[in-house]
């Protein structure tokens, strides 16, 4: 049944982090009141009308208290993807599975009539070509990696869970970035910084989706809008980009660039790269009861820098009325614009030689 109440009231998990915070400042735009339920505390001016509790996902009674009141559950907390937590199976299954399980409790005991899932494109992702890729594509049998398998995982939960009771659509993003991003634009500067930067697996042609933050955000608005006006939409899971794919170096280069890197311009064959990531996994495999390694150089992220890998948005703009208000050449003059200040080469060369002459 619609909703008709005029003043809305919604949680948002996980909403200390990247998406999250995006997620909040656009849901305080429109008029929304707003709780933070994050492990850590939402801190900053901007946020200062937003209820922040600080909570453990699987702490059900903890969940169910803070969702008294609230219309609508964004589930955007997540474990990242990379780093030592990717190789963490029983950590992501903890988050992005059991977490995700007990959000779904928390809203049917608390009343909650709708549910909104932060998911990935990466759960139909297993190393393969995806081009134009819509919701038909099937779940891979096996993945290459804990995070798509644990978040895939999750997004059964939450569509498994749609009834008359529980609206619920799964919101699958592709390649997020944009301004208060810790993960992406740090790890490929500092890659860049060790000359690591200067070359591409494979041909360099290989076309990708990426997603600005606040386009996922407004994606996020506009599924919660849709499941509370009514439409069909419940059970359905969308991928959701910025509907302009770009070869996956491109994008890296313009990033770079405009921080005052050098582009990546040297090709590496994929199967050489490939065979040494292998051999390293193996390396680390053998040596993980000893001790704790850690590295990104893995077959899942080869493949991801050097596959096909670009969605089709027809279905979320059909169903829930989406269309990219931030095209990729502002989203990505706005992040250079973000990180130049600290993480940009200027800046780091300047905080380099300072530290050299304290």
């Amino acid at each position: 049944m619609p909703h008709t109440r005029s003043h809305r009231r919604c949680l948002v998990t996980g909403g200390a982090g990247f998406v999250g915070q995006h997620l909040v400042l656009k849901l305080l735009d429109a008029g929304w009141d707003v709780v933070v339920f994050d492990l850590r505390p939402l801190q900053g001016n901007e946020f200062t009308k937003v209820e922040s509790v600080v909570g453990n996902l699987n702490d059900e009674a903890q969940l169910v208290k803070a969702l008294q009141g609230v219309d609508v559950v964004f589930h955007v907390a997540t474990l990242s993807p990379t780093g030592a937590n990717a190789r963490n199976k029983k950590l992501m299954t903890q988050v992005n599975v059991d977490g995700t399980r007990t959000v779904v409790e928390a809203c049917k005991k608390a009343g909650v009539g709708t549910l909104v899932y932060t998911s990935s494109s990466s759960v139909v992702f297993n190393g393969q070509d995806l081009v134009g890729c819509t919701e038909a594509q099937p779940y891979p049998d096996r993945f290459l990696d804990f995070y798509s398998e644990t978040k895939m995982r999750g997004e059964k939960i939450v569509l498994d869970a749609a009834s008359s009771m529980l609206a619920t659509v799964s919101l699958r993003p592709s390649s997020i970035f944009g301004e208060r991003d810790m993960l992406m634009v740090p790890t490929t500067v500092a890659k860049a910084r060790q000359g690591k930067m200067k070359f591409m697996i494979g041909n360099g042609e290989n076309l990708c989706d990426w997603t600005y933050v606040g386009n996922v955000a407004q994606a996020h608005l506009d599924a919660a809008e849709a499941l509370l006006a009514g439409k069909k939409v419940s059970g359905k899971a969308y991928f959701i980009t910025n509907d302009e794919p770009r070869t996956f170096w491109g994008f890296m280069g313009d990033i770079l660039e405009g921080l005052g890197y050098s582009r990546p311009s040297r090709k590496l064959p994929f199967g050489l790269i490939y065979a040494i990531a292998v051999v390293l996994q193996f390396i680390f495999w053998i040596l993980s009861p000893f001790v704790q390694l850690s590295t990104d150089f893995t077959t899942f992220r080869v493949k991801l820098a050097a596959c096909n890998r670009n969605f089709s948005c027809d279905a979320a703009k059909k169903d829930l009325g989406y269309r990219a208000p931030v095209p990729m050449d502002e989203a990505i003059k706005r992040t250079v614009a973000y990180f130049k200040p600290t993480w940009g080469k200027a800046a780091m060369d300047a905080k380099e030689a300072q530290g050299k002459t304290a």
